[in-house]
């Protein structure tokens, strides 16, 4: 056991228990404040002696600090089963202090009983809150893959704890992973610059915030010089920072030969060459893999990579003529990765290119239902080249979206047909029905945006913003609105401020593009479009605007 438990545990040790119905225990004596005082000098040895004889000491009742004090030392001289034998009992009792719980977890982990540790670790962080216990706990979710609650407690710790290199890089990391590069980048502050997994921390927040070209210079020379085992990771970040600017060839050079085989970057390199123009390569990288894909979702844990390659790959069939073949991969990628609108839609292009013209209709259906699970609004106004309704990257681990009323397979049928004024009517029968729905309310929007009804689609999502005035997806469905109405001060502050709230949220990436394009402000349209296409290959009207910007006059 650490130093700083065992002082945890001495401290806590001098507060009282919560009274029991049992008669109180006796109170600490003379041999019991020898013992701490020994303990405290490092004669370890002689304050279990101590503590031992005063347990065998007949008709007296060892005080419980006692007890608690005799399993943390032996916990400290490794005899765990000693430990656990003597804190059990004390843990056991609903009424157990955090030190006892705490103590007793480290002693449980030591002998095997993984159960019992993760039972009364739980337990002694929730009593305290900024213990090492919670600190253990955290690192124990995030093993485990639980990243939110991974974050709370390590973050907690970190500001706390501010010297603890090892919790502040785990919860700087977390941050990336939960899209938060300014916490990151707190987190990171103040700790050595050149140490490179702060480095490679530091090259994964800029690409977060949109700064690629500071993201390749932070990690360009940690691909040069980098401790082992940390190649692979330094090799991702700055073939993704090559990516978001613009040079899928240089990604391409860091990945070739040195992906291993694992699936995320396989599927990086597969980009990679196809966004620099080699689909054959990019159809050699992705098939081995495309071949194995799990044809059992409980198998996988993360979907993202395996569904990625089989979109990816499925595309590339699709561009070069082999529709017919690339139906089983993105078959399967939609069953790997249900709340995947790129998949559905992918799927919907190769059934159409088949002739399955209603399989087609009913993949694109089942995409339509996750956007407008989602809530992302209308389409934005046309810029350089037209501008469908943005596809959103694939979220992480969404839950599925719920199956669609009759009522509204209605609206969602005749807004296809381009029937408005019926499709709004249906819908609306649904939102007097269910308020909340988010697919209803999401389709109004639209319905009202395509009927020039803009105002009233405002006062709508007015009335949302003040039940959650931080939601990035109402901010950005006001700013969409707003471009609508042609208020594109208002518009402008709304979809940053979404991209604030959200970095990743591609629809406001688009509709922020197209105004800045219209306004004349294409260097930083064109980093947007290209972000958006770095976090969805298959957005069309990205890619459609970016190559208008890009081939127009005055680049």
């Amino acid at each position: 056991m650490k130093k700083t438990s065992l002082a945890l545990a001495l401290l806590l040790l001098a507060i009282p228990l919560r009274a029991q119905s049992a008669p109180p225990p006796a109170a600490p004596g003379q041999d019991y404040q020898e013992a701490v005082k020994l303990a405290h000098g490092g004669h370890l040895d002689a304050a279990i002696k101590k503590l031992e004889a005063l347990r065998q000491k007949e008709n007296v009742a060892t005080p419980m600090p006692a007890l608690s004090l005799l399993g943390a030392l032996y916990l400290q001289v490794k005899r765990p089963q000693d430990a656990l034998a003597v804190l059990k009992p004390l843990a056991d009792q609903q009424s157990a202090e955090a030190a006892v719980l705490y103590n007793a977890s480290r002693a449980a982990l030591a002998v095997g009983q993984k159960e019992l540790w993760l039972s009364y670790l739980a337990r002694a962080a929730q009593q305290a809150p900024g213990s090492p216990a919670s600190r253990d706990l955290g690192f124990v979710f995030m093993r485990q893959g639980q990243i939110v609650e991974a974050y709370g407690l390590l973050r907690r710790w970190a500001a706390n704890n501010p010297n603890d290199s090892e919790a502040r890089l785990a919860a700087a990391s977390l941050a990336i992973q939960l899209e938060r590069p300014q916490e990151a980048e707190q987190l990171v502050l103040n700790q050595p610059q050149d140490d490179p997994a702060i480095r490679l921390l530091r090259g994964r927040i800029q690409m977060q915030k949109g700064d690629a070209a500071g993201s390749v210079a932070l990690l360009e020379p940690l691909l040069a010089k980098h401790p082992q085992g940390m190649e692979l990771e330094v090799r991702r970040s700055l073939a993704e920072a090559y990516l978001l600017a613009n040079r899928p060839a240089d990604a391409v050079k860091v990945l070739t030969g040195k992906t291993g085989n694992h699936p995320a970057l396989v599927l990086l390199l597969g980009r990679a060459q196809h966004r620099a123009g080699n689909a054959a390569a990019a159809l050699a990288t992705l098939k081995p893999l495309a071949d194995k894909l799990p044809a059992d979702p409980s198998t996988v844990g993360d979907p993202r990579p395996a569904a990625g390659i089989a979109v990816e790959y499925g595309a590339l069939l699709i561009e070069g003529g082999h529709a017919a073949e690339a139906v089983a991969p993105l078959e399967q990628a939609t069953r790997l990765y249900p709340t995947s609108r790129d998949a559905w839609q992918t799927l919907a292009k190769a059934y159409d290119a088949a002739g399955r013209k209603d399989a087609a209709a009913k993949a694109r259906a089942q995409a339509e239902q996750i956007a407008l699970a989602g809530a992302h609004p209308a389409a934005p106004p046309k810029a350089a080249a037209p501008a469908p309704r943005p596809a959103a990257a694939p979220e992480p681990q969404q839950p599925a979206a719920p199956a669609l009323s009759q009522d509204m397979q209605e609206a969602l049928r005749l807004a296809a047909q381009n029937q408005p004024e019926q499709a709004l009517v249906q819908t609306r029968k649904v939102l007097a029905r269910a308020p909340n729905s988010p697919p209803a309310r999401a389709l109004e929007l639209r319905l009202l945006l395509g009927l020039n009804r803009a105002d009233e689609a405002l006062r709508i999502t007015e009335e949302m913003l003040r039940k959650r005035p931080d939601d990035p997806d109402l901010i950005y469905q006001r700013g969409a609105i707003q471009m609508a109405r042609k208020s594109f001060v208002a518009a402008e502050k709304d979809l940053r401020r979404a991209l604030q709230l959200n970095p990743q949220q591609t629809g406001a990436m688009n509709d922020l593009a197209v105004l800045l394009i219209n306004q004349g402000r294409k260097a930083e349209a064109q980093t947007l479009l290209q972000k958006v296409l770095e976090l969805n290959p298959l957005d069309q009207n990205a890619a459609a605007n970016l190559k208008a910007l890009q081939g127009g006059p005055g680049k």
